[in-house]
């Protein structure tokens, strides 16, 4: 049973309306599926990070990001691209692995918050979780049974259902990463307790747990250091990059989380945007980019802030997703 929020002025707040039409309206399902850690972080009114990562997530956009780089970055020696909120490297790692053959040098920076996510990150050690089953969750206004481990196909020995670009990944995978994986059988605690995923039911649940790490020498253009998105322009250092990525985290620092996992924006969230976006174009080299995730506004719970704000900085959107606006935006300066 879904808890409602019990302050009354939350429940008139025109953010909890959209929230629940946007969610009972669209035909896909908003759930994440990919590794949901959390680490307790104390920076500015965040309290807890919700470490949600995976490899290859939001293919779509990657795709673009990487085909706009061998398009129009044809005149560069070197490729820079900061993955912002990295957890614990899985998008820094999946670039590396895209752009591994575009005979150009790539360096990658992921940034987090978290200590105990950037250790991981730097351990180039990675744990895939298979569920013996499916499961049941409850997601804000619906029950639903969902998979919440979208690439543990890449350490399956026989994954079914594959698409084309699942199936290219998983090959590149193999190239990467060892082929002796360490198995284990362990109960699931707390693996969906964060607020998007509730567990139903109190039945165990056991998964698979298959730690794989890095080959030598592969993605070792991939740089970690714990510190704040907002304070990218001292972790640069003056420094510019081609590519910024900061993908469904923008939530942290502009929402208000209650009880129950409801969220709300903050009175301020549009100035927190903004100035973020400012430190960010002038982080950005000539066309450099911007990329956010692709359910960027059903985290941030507004659909308008974010184009609004980009527009208003001169930047220009280059992309449409299949279900919602841009979130690939180039830099014009």
């Amino acid at each position: 049973m879904l808890i409602q929020p019990t302050n009354s002025s939350i429940s008139k707040h025109p953010a909890y309306n959209y929230q629940k039409t946007n969610y009972m309206q669209n035909s896909y399902v908003p759930v994440f599926t990919g590794h949901a850690r959390t680490e307790k972080v104390f920076k500015k009114g965040i309290k807890q990070l919700i470490n949600q990562t995976a490899f290859n997530r939001n293919p779509q956009t990657k795709d673009f990001v990487c085909d706009y780089i061998h398009k129009y970055f044809g005149n560069k020696d070197t490729i820079k691209i900061v993955s912002g909120g990295c957890s614990t490297g899985e998008e820094a790692v999946t670039y590396s692995m895209k752009l591994y053959d575009s005979r150009k040098k790539v360096e990658i920076l992921g940034i987090d918050l978290g200590k105990k996510a950037i250790e991981s990150a730097k351990s180039r050690r990675y744990v895939f979780e298979i569920p013996s089953k499916r499961v049941r969750v409850l997601d804000f206004f619906d029950t639903i049974e969902v998979s919440p481990f979208s690439d543990s196909y890449l350490v399956s020995d026989s994954p079914k259902g594959l698409n084309a670009n699942e199936k290219m990944f998983k090959a590149l995978f193999n190239e990467f990463f060892e082929p002796t994986y360490e198995k284990i059988k362990t109960p699931l605690i707390e693996r969906l307790q964060n607020m998007y995923i509730r567990r139903t039911g109190a039945e165990p649940l056991e998964v698979e747990r298959i730690a794989c790490k890095l080959k030598d020498g592969m993605a070792e253009n991939c740089h970690f250091v714990q510190g704040d998105i907002q304070d990218i322009d001292k972790i640069l250092n003056g420094e510019k990059v081609d590519v910024i990525s900061f993908s469904n985290a923008l939530y942290h620092l502009t929402t208000q989380t209650y009880p129950g996992g409801f969220r709300i924006p903050k009175d301020n969230s549009e100035s927190i945007v903004e100035s973020l976006m400012i430190k960010f174009k002038n982080c950005l080299n000539e066309n450099g980019l911007v990329v956010f995730g692709e359910n960027e506004e059903l985290q941030m719970l507004d659909d308008k802030t974010v184009p609004k704000v980009m527009k208003k900085l001169c930047f220009t959107p280059l992309n449409k997703t299949d279900k919602h606006d841009a979130n690939v935006w180039k830099v014009v300066k």
